[in-house]
C-alpha cells in the first residue's frame, strides 16, 4: 500500500511540474486571432453589426486573456474564456454600431494576454457607412 501511495505522489508531483500545468511554460502561450482584421463593407447608418473572432492558443502553456478593450463605445466585446489551454480556442463576439454620418469608419479591439512575443494584439474592425436613401417627395399635379 505504501508503494502505491508513493507512486501516486510521484505521478502527481511530475504532473504539477510539467510545462502544461504552469501558466508560463518554456515556450509560453501564443495567441492567434482569426480573422486578424475585418471589414463589414458597405453598411447602413446606425446599425449594430456582429462578428465572432476566434482566439486560438498555439503555444505550449496556458494563454491568459488579461483584458479586451476597444477604441470607442460603438464597439463592444462580448464574453470569452479568460484561460485557454494549449491547442484550444475561445470565441470573442464583437458588436459594432455604425455612426449616423456616411463615410469610412475604423475601430480597434485590443486583446492583452500573457503571450511573451505579442502581449497586445490589435484587431481592426472597419465599415463604410452609406447614406440611406429616402424616397423622393411626391410632386403635386
Amino acid at each position: 500500500m505504501r508503494l502505491r501511495a508513493a507512486r501516486l505522489l510521484f505521478v502527481l508531483a511530475l504532473v504539477a511540474f510539467t510545462p502544461l500545468a504552469r501558466a508560463d511554460g518554456p515556450g509560453g502561450a501564443r495567441l492567434a486571432v482569426e480573422p486578424p482584421s475585418f471589414d463589414f463593407g458597405n453598411v447602413r447608418p446606425e446599425k449594430t453589426l456582429q462578428k465572432e473572432l476566434l482566439l486560438r492558443n498555439f503555444g505550449d502553456a496556458f494563454l491568459v486573456i488579461k483584458k479586451v478593450s476597444t477604441t470607442c463605445g460603438c464597439t463592444v466585446a462580448g464574453a470569452y474564456l479568460k484561460r485557454v489551454t494549449p491547442g484550444a480556442s475561445t470565441t470573442l463576439r464583437i458588436s459594432f454600431t455604425t455612426p449616423a454620418a456616411a463615410g469610412r469608419t475604423e475601430q480597434t479591439v485590443t486583446i492583452e494576454t500573457n503571450d511573451p512575443e505579442r502581449p497586445k494584439v490589435g484587431v481592426k474592425v472597419a465599415a463604410t457607412v452609406v447614406a440611406s436613401r429616402k424616397p423622393a417627395p411626391a410632386v403635386p399635379d
